[in-house]
């Protein structure tokens, strides 16, 4: 006698030994994908620390609350590493081997992302908007650049654009640069040197160390070689310092800042002595009227967060959440790393709800955009004074 199997038990047999050779995703559940985020919670950036990643939860949470990406909720874990690039790699290997996470996101600081790169290409993880504008996060002549996904224009290309702007405010310019000591300065000096050869001209450079609280030598300096024009490629509480240490001694150049210094906290921080200061930004200010910008208020507002909290940072971490849930929907119910490095591939002109000037990449490019707008401030508020720049 012959037995026959039937088609529907042929069919789940097929999908059993299917399953069963293929290896789980870390990170990735039928309800939740864990992702990780590696911040300073505890050293010289610490305020940001804590504002990057609430704002990102914003929009997870909101992403979530609408029944999450396929099904799955989205949960962050976070690790310090107090802007320590050796702590980085510590945080970034538990993050890894421990915590199973699917993906890296947000990891803050130029220098403690570079410290991660050969953990990227051995782990094939992928780390998505990394918190730092270095040109270096695209370069694909560094280890593991295919796992990187930057949303932010370069330090070098903004410091051509600000060398450029200065020249075009007065012929007669002498420019300077006030820099980071670190991978974050060598990549603002890497533009400088660009700008300088375009313009046949040497810009004057001083140097601070991360940290630094005392700018008063370097302001020195800086007046000494009459620079009329000062780039800052500093964050927060660098620039507000620089400027109140000029406006003590007398010395008003026109200071112009990289992006990180582009946070409302420096136009209240430094008074009349940052009156007029003008910073590059790779995306639209959180209190404009762009879609994305109305969002994050309401959902903000409705968080009952502390609104000291409201500003540049926080945002920052709430408009790079929209481009890894664009990537996760487009990596579809199947979800895998490589998946994801596809997904984000294909993203062309993604503007965050009219937030960005348009992220693009493809298989050989990792940039997302190139253009900035400037804004000044003007009586302790900010204002965009520009269109988008390349």
């Amino acid at each position: 006698m012959k037995f026959r199997t039937p088609v529907s038990s042929i069919l789940l047999m097929a999908l059993f030994i299917g399953c069963a050779g293929r290896e789980p995703t870390p990170g990735v559940t039928d309800t939740e994908i864990l992702i990780g985020n590696i911040q300073d919670l505890s050293g010289p950036m610490k305020e940001l620390g804590m504002a990057l990643p609430h704002g990102a939860n914003l929009y997870f949470n909101y992403i979530n609350d609408k029944g999450g990406i396929h099904g799955r909720q989205i949960r962050m874990t976070m690790e310090d590493h107090q802007y320590n690039p050796q702590k980085a790699v510590a945080a970034a290997k538990k993050l890894i081997e421990q915590d199973q996470v699917f993906c890296l996101y947000q990891v803050i600081g130029t220098s403690p992302c570079e410290a991660i790169r050969s953990l990227l290409e051995e782990n094939e993880i992928p780390l998505i908007a990394p918190a730092t504008q270095s040109g270096t996060m695209s370069d694909r002549s560094r280890t593991g650049w295919k796992y990187i996904f930057h949303t932010d224009t370069g330090y070098d290309k903004q410091a051509n654009i600000l060398v450029d702007y200065a020249y075009e405010q007065n012929a007669e310019a002498k420019v300077a640069v006030l820099y980071q000591d670190d991978d974050y300065g060598a990549n603002v000096l890497k533009g400088i040197a660009e700008a300088e050869a375009r313009h046949g001209v040497t810009v004057q450079k001083e140097a601070f160390q991360r940290g630094a609280t005392d700018f008063a030598g370097q302001v020195m300096n800086l007046n000494k070689g009459g620079a009329t024009h000062v780039i800052i490629g500093g964050v927060v509480r660098e620039p507000i310092i620089a400027m109140k240490t000029a406006a003590a001694m007398g010395y008003a150049p026109q200071f112009l800042g990289i992006s990180p210094t582009m946070d409302h906290r420096v136009a209240l921080g430094s008074g009349e002595a940052g009156e007029g200061f003008i910073a590059a930004n790779f995306a639209q200010l959180y209190n404009s009227d762009v879609e994305g910008a109305k969002l994050y208020r309401k959902l903000f507002a409705a968080s009952g967060t502390d609104p000291k909290v409201m500003g540049m940072y926080n945002f920052y971490g709430f408009m790079t959440a929209m481009i890894l849930v664009e990537g996760l929907e487009r990596a579809g119910k199947r979800l895998t790393r490589d998946g994801l490095i596809k997904a984000m591939e294909g993203i062309k002109d993604f503007d965050g709800k009219g937030v960005f000037p348009g992220i693009s990449y493809g298989p050989n490019d990792r940039a997302g955009t190139d253009a900035v707008v400037l804004v000044i401030n003007e009586g302790g508020k900010q204002r965009i004074i520009s269109d988008w720049i390349e």
